[in-house]
């Protein structure tokens, strides 16, 4: 049989599933949110009399999520995602910028997808009014489930794949993906996907692809399963391998999760003139939780491993995706950061990042989060929370091995008007340890959020 032949069927099947029933409509939803977001923070420099500490940073930033939702019939479903000032400051202006691709620091770059090849970092890379970030179709059988485009990749609590689709996210994990799911065993689940990470020369074998096996038993109530992802790319002979395991249960007003991830690669050339790159790493997260209305209390205990010298060719720092967050200002923002300094300058916002010790991402580091919520009302919420980190390698800060990052202790409130309009305000305080060495003053900073969804 000669292959237009043989793909007849497959596009005969997909001509009836894209053509719409007499009995059946388009129909188009729109949801999304707008995001305002007031910052404060006095001092990222962990120091105040240092001549060269930025002192109080104060800004504004807004943020429109539009999630366009086009249903052809019940078989096909198309989905859009439009960033609209994704974290524009307020009084700067819109503007297209090179993207400049991710650095491949401490292996960040291989602990979390790689970037596509016109990808962009939000608030970073480019600032433009209206970005597309995301088109997909859905294609429903009674037998299989099939996705295609590029959409958001995420798995469990989202350590290593976090699509960043929650409100107070501001990075997200976008892949260009063809996956077929298994949809008549639900609740068990087996998705097959393959990735198009990076496109090279059409005529060259120097494209980056990941091919990715996932699933288990992911019912409402009691979840288990794993995460196999491969990336390759054959031009250098670099291979990465992520294995991730994760569980989740609820037992009446107790709920627990488990996720814990390894990664093993290596390379024999990389673009930071590194060869015979050799990765390992792992880490993972426990959290359990306790609801008894009105009152929900919990602890989350994190780690991430380390390694001792980031500028050999053996690479072992995890750094958890940049959306798992888990304090306001601890491993979400640079510290210390400074002001005035050779590498400070209008491109990067006047900021001079060279002493930074810790930034987005959990990495090096053991934590524990204790946190404490109480509605007050039906709308009014409060909340309390702490984090303790420690470094799991404290050679990496030097001969003296610090074992201490510090304390943040964060106080939150949110109150819900008209149900679609929420205002939030947070409170932070940091204490930072020895591994910041001379760097070590108070530190405080506040967030005021006003979110209206639709």
């Amino acid at each position: 049989m000669r292959p237009a032949m043989r793909a007849f069927p497959a596009f005969l099947l997909l001509g009836i599933l894209l053509t719409p029933t007499a009995a059946s409509a388009v129909e188009f939803r729109l949801d999304g949110y707008y995001r305002f977001q007031a910052k404060m923070f006095d001092s990222l420099s962990l120091d105040r009399e240092d001549e060269t500490a930025e002192g109080l940073r104060t800004y504004m930033e807004h943020k429109m999520l539009l999630q366009p939702h086009l249903r052809i019939n019940n078989n096909v479903h198309v989905f859009v995602q439009l960033d609209v000032f994704d974290a524009l400051k307020f009084g700067t202006n819109p503007q297209i910028q090179a993207a400049a691709g991710a650095t491949q620091e401490n292996g960040d770059a291989f602990d979390e997808p790689l970037p596509l090849s016109a990808s962009v970092v939000p608030g970073d890379d480019y600032a433009e009014s209206l970005f597309l970030r995301r088109a997909w179709a859905e294609i429903y059988t009674p037998y299989v489930d099939i996705k295609v485009g590029r959409m958001g990749s995420h798995w469990g609590m989202g350590l290593l794949a976090n699509d960043g689709s929650c409100e107070t996210c501001d990075w997200g994990d976008t892949v260009d993906r063809i996956q077929v799911s298994t949809s008549a065993l639900d609740p068990v689940r087996i998705n097959l996907a393959f990735d198009t990470r990076a496109e090279g020369f059409i005529n060259r074998n120097d494209d980056t692809s990941s091919l990715l096996l996932s699933g288990g038993y992911l019912g409402e109530v009691h979840q288990i399963g794993a995460y196999v992802r491969w990336t390759r790319q054959p031009s250098n002979k670099f291979n990465v391998l992520h294995a991730d395991l994760y569980g989740a249960t609820q037992l009446g007003p107790i709920t627990a999760e488990l996720e814990a991830m390894i990664l093993w690669g290596k390379a024999t050339t990389t673009d930071i003139g590194i060869d015979d790159l050799k990765l390992l790493s792992g880490g993972g997260v426990l959290r359990v939780g306790l609801e008894i209305n009105p009152i929900d209390a919990g602890l989350e205990v994190g780690l991430a491993t380390g390694d001792k010298d980031p500028t050999d060719n053996e690479w072992h720092t995890m750094r958890f995706d940049r959306d798992h967050n888990v304090a306001l200002m601890m491993f979400e923002e640079t510290m210390p950061t400074f002001a005035i300094g050779e590498f400070a300058d209008e491109e990067n916002g006047n900021q001079d990042l060279s002493r930074a010790v810790s930034g987005g991402g959990v990495s090096n580091a053991f934590y524990l989060r204790p946190r404490f919520h109480v509605d007050i009302r039906d709308d009014l919420k409060a909340g309390l929370s702490a984090v303790l980190a420690f470094p799991v390698v404290p050679a990496a800060f030097g001969e003296d091995e610090p074992n201490f990052y510090g304390a943040e202790i964060d106080l939150g409130a949110s109150y819900t008007l008209f149900e679609a309009f929420e205002v939030g305000a947070t409170a932070g305080f940091f204490f930072p340890g020895p591994v910041y060495g001379d760097y070590r003053a108070f530190t405080f900073g506040g967030e005021i959020t006003a979110l209206v969804r639709f």
